[in-house]
């Protein structure tokens, strides 16, 4: 049997354990039967299935801090419930044209492009992490795997830190480490031994970004090419943009581009369980995985690049309000998008938080919007 054939065999039963072990999340919902893919026009829809009271409060809440220049910090606000768009909204100036950057959402896009790349076989998730820097006799970074990367549990020393100009997260973006993100990220010391410290990190992410663009090679256009092909073009996503560092790395750890109803798009792949008309996008499991708590003593919101409702450590916030049945996709400034499985809801809201809100504040909106919908009985199946 072929290593690469091996490698996509451990994958496959990486993933079956994941969820296998305790019984993995709640179902899913399907793309209801009546209900067109939104790989063109996305079909609307009455909201007839919420309090119209507690979603306009939601909504006005949402758009009522402005910031300097007096536009709401909410620039828009979509939802997307059983497959349909029902409450899409906008500030002045901002309209289903335009697009809006992620911050730490690029996070769960790259994490996207590993999922192809496992599925493909030519990404293993248990299997040591394919990076040059670690290679060396003895090195104890050689034992650290994607698993590791993706549930920010590597234990390198490259957590964000603070927001001052001197913390990783800001040389790496902006700083000395900038020009080749990922070999800064990865040239670090390790802290704890991988698998038992939760911290989070962009320079983790940087570090899978160089992985993804050279399991895909051709520099910067081979990674868009291969974005397009495999991701984007099946679900209609034509206004995504991803950066590039100056070594031709992907910004994957915070810079991406894309409108409302694409980062709804994206969301929408994630609900339905990495499926779209019919095509396995990501393989099977990658979504419970995705949305599963990694196991480390100080973490309880965190899964594999995206943000899962659970109860938080005491180092971590919480994401929405306790008792919501929700994963998300976070970034800097409240970008939003939330994928809430038994209410068959995507909620995307993307701005800034200039007008004096806070995050707590800002969740507490995002939830009540959330608990307009009432919750299925039997959950995410319709």
């Amino acid at each position: 049997m072929s290593r690469l054939r091996l490698l996509a065999l451990s994958a496959g039963i990486a993933l079956c354990f994941t969820a296998a072990a305790w019984g993995g999340p709640a179902a899913l919902p399907p793309q209801p039967a009546d209900v067109p893919w939104p790989d063109a026009a996305w079909p609307t829809g009455p909201v007839d299935a919420a309090d119209p009271a507690a979603l306009a409060r939601a909504l006005e809440n949402l758009f009522g801090p402005l910031g300097r220049t007096g536009v709401p910090d909410t620039r828009a606000a979509l939802v997307v419930h059983d497959g349909r768009v029902v409450v899409e909204r906008y500030a002045d100036g901002f309209g289903p044209d335009s697009r809006f950057r992620s911050w730490s959402m690029a996070k769960s896009v790259t994490q996207a492009l590993v999922g192809i790349l496992v599925r493909e076989g030519r990404l293993a998730l248990d299997a040591p992490a394919p990076v040059s820097e670690w290679s060396g006799a003895g090195d104890p970074r050689a034992a650290l795997t994607l698993r590791h990367l993706l549930t920010m549990t590597s234990g390198l020393d490259n957590a964000d830190g603070s927001a001052a100009p001197d913390s990783f997260v800001a040389r790496l973006l902006f700083g000395d480490l900038s020009s080749d993100t990922a070999v800064g990220a990865a040239r670090v010391a390790l802290l704890h031994r991988p698998g038992t410290h939760w911290a989070y990190s962009t320079g983790t992410s940087q570090i899978v970004s160089g992985i993804v663009a050279r399991s895909v090679g051709g520099g910067p256009e081979g990674v868009r090419d291969f974005m397009e092909r495999e991701l984007l073009a099946p679900l209609g996503a034509r206004s995504v943009v991803l950066e590039f560092d100056a070594a031709g790395t992907p910004l994957g750890g915070g810079y991406v581009w894309a409108t409302a109803r694409d980062w709804a798009r994206l969301g929408t792949l994630y609900l339905r369980d990495g499926t779209w008309q019919g095509r396995r996008i990501l393989p099977e499991g990658w979504v419970d995985f995705s949305r599963s708590v990694a196991p480390a003593s100080n973490n309880g919101t965190y899964g594999a690049h995206f943000w899962v409702n659970g109860a938080p450590a005491p180092s971590q916030f919480q994401p929405l309000r306790t008792g919501i049945d929700a994963f998300e996709m976070s970034g800097n400034a409240g970008q939003y998008v939330v994928m809430v499985p038994d209410r068959d809801l995507v909620v995307v809201r993307l701005g800034e938080m200039q007008g004096g809100e806070d995050w707590h504040a800002l969740t507490g909106w995002l939830s009540d919007l959330i608990e307009a919908f009432a919750p299925r009985a039997g959950g995410g199946s319709p």
